[in-house]
C-alpha cells in the first residue's frame, strides 16, 4: 500500500465535514483561541502522522500548525476533485 491509498475512502459528505473542521480550527489557531499546550499537542500529533510542510525559517509554532491544517485541507479538497493534481503546499499568512 502507498501513501495515496485508501481502503476505505472518506464520503464526500466526511470530507466536506473536515474541510470546515480544519479550516475552522485554523482561525481558532490564528486568533489565538487555542492555547499554546493545544497548539503544541496538535502540531505533534501532525507531525507523528506525516501530515506537516516545512514552513520558511522563523515561522513560530502557530504559523507551522496553520501550514499544516492548511496544507491538510487542500489535500482533502483534492480528493473531493477540487483540483485536478495535488496542490502545492502555499504559505499560510502571518
Amino acid at each position: 500500500m502507498t501513501d495515496t491509498d485508501c481502503p476505505h475512502p472518506l464520503s464526500r459528505r466526511d470530507a466536506a465535514a473536515l474541510i470546515g473542521i480544519l479550516a475552522n480550527l485554523e482561525g481558532l489557531v490564528w486568533v489565538s483561541r487555542i492555547d499554546d499546550d493545544d497548539v503544541e499537542m496538535l502540531r505533534g500529533r501532525l507531525k507523528q502522522d506525516g501530515a506537516t510542510t516545512p514552513v520558511s525559517a522563523g515561522a513560530g509554532p502557530r504559523v507551522q500548525l496553520r501550514q499544516a491544517l492548511n496544507d491538510l485541507n487542500q489535500r482533502l479538497r483534492y480528493t473531493l476533485g477540487e483540483y485536478n493534481s495535488p496542490p502545492d503546499p502555499e504559505p499560510v499568512p502571518r
